[in-house]
């Protein structure tokens, strides 16, 4: 007898669900890479500007650009870390007409904040409350190069949210920057200008590219995402959205501050030549601490796994492996460093200023080196809900350098600069081990 009975179709296996360890890896390795990619390509702009400026102008350009960097934090730093976590909140639980909204009121409060800063920044020009070599020209450029930063850092969170990291970090340092080149060259061969506000001007054309670029990408993405929550919701959510990234956006001011105040107050304390010899020091003192910076993006979200899990001991390996891990790597590579840092610089840079950056970049170094001992303690802590101890170390490192930076740079030059930043790291990483350690039991490899 022959059987009618209709044959079973196949069943395909179900495909692995998008919030899988794998997946994130992934994800952070690709971000890792245009991480590593973008290396090359601000170092290049460095020693292209730095060249071409000579180190007086370029003095005054590094100035003005931690300023843009203070404001765009101050702007977009915590809002963008609150909005990340909120769009991928709603995303996951299938709330997707409610993020635009969000965005929406993230730009609302990211403009706010903007305005604010260009209100501070020209107030303090206009009544010399620092003696910085700054012109109104110049003002106005730092505040549009801050804005357009804070725009690609909501668009680069959003991203995230959407599981699209990689498409806001390659806008934010790979886009932005190449754009920025580009103008600059541009600039030189139409006009030859060598100055500070050429070089920024360059810079504000090319991060607003980037800013149209990353909110171009973000508005195909969310385009099917209407529904009853509009954005005309957007500015009823400023208060709630601002009131919920309060200790984000502490944390970013501050850690911010920490990196840009020790070469606010050179620029105080010195002349400007001395600024550009700073600032370069602390670009190549840099890659020791790239290595740790990769792995803590690697690790974010199986550290959220693990301490979901109540898997503490999980916690304590996985600190101790990446830290041992980064502080090996910061040593190979600030070996070659310290060996042949100065012939480095004299051979991209130039006689003028190897003699300038080499020593200073040695203390530097031994900061970056500090830092990398203690470990991805930062991530640990901000990943598990203990925000706190990393506002409290951000506060306790700022006082120590801004204090030590005052008292030492009198006597000792950029070498007084060079000791304050390593006492500023090591009062900030104390705050931390400490709270890691209370909190989730990490101890350091050598305790």
């Amino acid at each position: 007898m022959i059987s009618t009975a209709r044959p079973r179709p196949k069943t395909r296996p179900k495909p692995r669900p998008a919030g899988t360890l794998s997946f994130y890896l992934r994800n952070g390795a690709v971000v890792g890479i245009i991480k590593l990619a973008s290396v090359p390509l601000v170092l290049s702009i460095s020693v292209l500007l730095a060249r071409w400026l000579g180190p007086q102008e370029y003095g005054v350009y590094a100035i003005a650009w931690s300023l843009a960097a203070i404001g765009a934090a101050a702007a977009s730093g915590g809002v963008s870390q609150f909005l990340t976590r909120r769009v991928a909140e709603l995303h996951k639980s299938g709330r997707q007409p409610e993020i635009r909204p969000h965005i929406a009121a993230a730009m609302l409060l990211v403009s706010l904040a903007a305005l604010v800063f260009l209100l501070l920044l020209a107030a303090g020009w206009s009544a010399r409350a620092l003696p910085l070599p700054l012109t109104g020209s110049t003002v106005a450029l730092i505040f549009l190069v801050a804005a357009f930063i804070g725009v690609i850092n909501i668009g680069s969170a959003a991203l995230r949210g959407l599981e699209r990291a990689a498409e806001g970090q390659l806008c934010l340092l790979i886009l932005a920057p190449a754009a920025s080149a580009a103008a600059l060259l541009l600039m030189i061969s139409l006009t030859g200008s060598r100055t500070a506000w050429a070089a920024l001007a360059a810079m504000a054309a090319g991060y607003g590219l980037g800013a149209v670029l990353s909110q171009w990408r973000l508005r195909r993405l969310t385009a099917g995402f209407r529904g009853t929550a509009d954005t005309a919701r957007a500015p009823a959510l400023v208060r709630p959205v601002a009131a919920q990234s309060k200790t984000y956006i502490a944390y970013a001011v501050l850690m911010i501050l920490g990196l840009q105040l020790n070469l606010l107050m050179v620029g105080v304390l010195l002349q400007e030549e001395h600024v550009s010899y700073y600032n370069l020091a602390d670009k190549a003192a840099q890659f020791a601490a790239l290595p740790v910076g990769i792995l803590e993006l690697l690790m974010a979200t199986r550290v959220v796994s693990l301490y979901s899990q109540g898997n503490f001991d999980g916690l304590r390996k996985l600190y101790l492996t990446l830290t041992l891990a980064g502080f090996a790597a910061a040593l190979l590579i600030a070996a070659p460093l310290y060996v042949f840092g100065e012939e480095i610089i004299r051979l991209l840079l130039g006689q003028t200023y190897a003699g300038g950056i080499y020593p200073v970049m040695l203390l530097l170094l031994a900061a970056q080196l500090v830092r990398a001992a203690f470990g991805p303690v930062t991530v640990m802590l901000l990943m598990t809900g203990h925000q706190a101890y990393c506002v409290a170390s951000q506060l306790t490192g700022a006082a120590v350098l801004a204090t030590a930076t005052w008292l030492l740079v009198p006597h000792y030059g950029l070498q007084g600069a060079g000791m304050a930043a390593t006492a500023g790291v090591l009062a900030a990483y104390l705050p931390l081990a400490a709270g890691g350690y209370r909190t989730l039991g990490l101890r350091l490899p050598l305790l």
